[in-house]
């Protein structure tokens, strides 16, 4: 009975002092790339307890005015994150790398992080025409698109956005999934100027290889709602990786097909019908992975999801008048184990 007992105490002397936090930042230093003067810049760090009790952020110092930094002092638990946003005021040309230093609960020691990039007189302009109209805003596409990423790719796209109103606005990014960041610069626009629409892709939180759709909403004013008419498309197509397609070298199959189906006119037809016919020239069984849709007014069916070498199958295709109106190009993806061409696109067409 002494032993269990001089053993639990023992025991429980162990797990007391192993059990401790430990905090993990995504980065340490974070490059917010060429800032327009007068439009400040934006990094974020997140703070992870990766220990086994919580911690808290007791003082975030920076070293000069020109930044500020957002930040909780609520208890960070085990497994949980807070994020640390730092902005740069963009108010001096040149190239800048500035730090701060953030301490923790856990030691007296900080940990320093850094912001840098570049502030220029006058960014490259944009040029082109803001077809999308929402309220007195206009916006260069209303549908962006994350080709060929691959996991651990860190995208970015951009579009425009012009303040046709009488009066400076500041737009607002609404429903942003966990796999995109967003940021409008700058935050307010004035009247009759353009900004930027700058959205991050982190490829690491997309659930599933090939096609991920996903709609974000620009809101005019605080409270706005989101419907069709303030609504832009995002779509991501996540590769396979390498080491998943295997070596072309050996035995491997070759998936051929067209990528393009011309499907005629409408006409008076409230839908139009097509055949793809995708072979496998290899000398392996090919496995169609995914077969998706870029816009929700194409259908698709496939017979079979494996292809014997030498065989083929057929892809019918549908497309619907009201594809027109839909949000969303008029391609359909195509992802198999070819390790020379896994993903497929293919273009759909019709007249009038």
């Amino acid at each position: 009975m002494l032993k269990k007992l001089l053993f639990s105490l023992l025991f429980g002397t162990s797990l007391y002092g192993v059990a401790q936090p430990k905090a993990e930042f995504s980065a340490s230093v974070q490059d917010v790339g060429v800032l327009a003067w007068h439009e400040p810049g934006e990094a974020r760090f997140t703070v992870t307890n990766r220990g086994t009790e919580p911690f808290k952020i007791t003082d975030v110092v920076e070293d000069c005015g020109c930044t500020t930094v957002q930040w909780t002092s609520e208890e960070i638990k085990p497994g949980y994150a807070t994020t640390l946003v730092v902005r740069y005021d963009a108010e001096l040309l040149g190239h800048f790398n500035k730090g701060i230093a953030v301490y923790t609960s856990i030691n007296n020691r900080p940990t320093y992080l850094n912001i840098k990039g570049n502030v220029v007189l006058e960014k490259e302009t944009y040029e082109g025409d803001f077809p999308y109209a929402i309220g007195d805003y206009a916006l260069s596409t209303d549908n962006i698109e994350f080709d060929d990423v691959n996991r651990g790719d860190r995208p970015e796209k951009t579009l425009y956005i012009k303040n046709n109103g009488a009066k400076a606005g500041r737009p607002l990014l609404m429903h942003l999934p966990s796999y995109l960041r967003g940021r409008v610069v700058p935050e307010v626009i004035p009247a009759g100027r353009t900004g930027r629409i700058v959205l991050t892709l982190n490829s690491d939180a997309l659930s599933n290889m090939g096609l991920t759709t996903t709609s974000i909403y620009l809101g005019r004013y605080e409270g706005d709602r989101v419907s069709a008419n303030n609504e832009v498309n995002v779509t991501a197509t996540l590769l396979p990786s390498v080491t998943a397609l295997g070596n072309p070298s050996v035995a491997a199959p070759q998936a051929d097909i067209s990528t393009n189906l011309n499907l005629g006119s409408f006409g008076n037809k409230s839908q139009l019908k097509g055949i793809l016919t995708l072979k496998n020239t290899g000398n392996a069984p090919l496995d169609i992975k995914t077969l998706q849709v870029y816009n929700p007014g194409i259908g698709v069916t496939l017979g079979k999801r494996t292809i014997a070498p030498g065989k083929e199958a057929k892809i019918k295709v549908v497309l619907s008048a009201a594809s027109r109106k839909l949000r969303g190009t008029h391609r359909i993806l195509l992802i198999t184990n070819d390790p020379r061409q896994p993903k497929i696109i293919i273009n759909v067409t019709s007249g009038r």
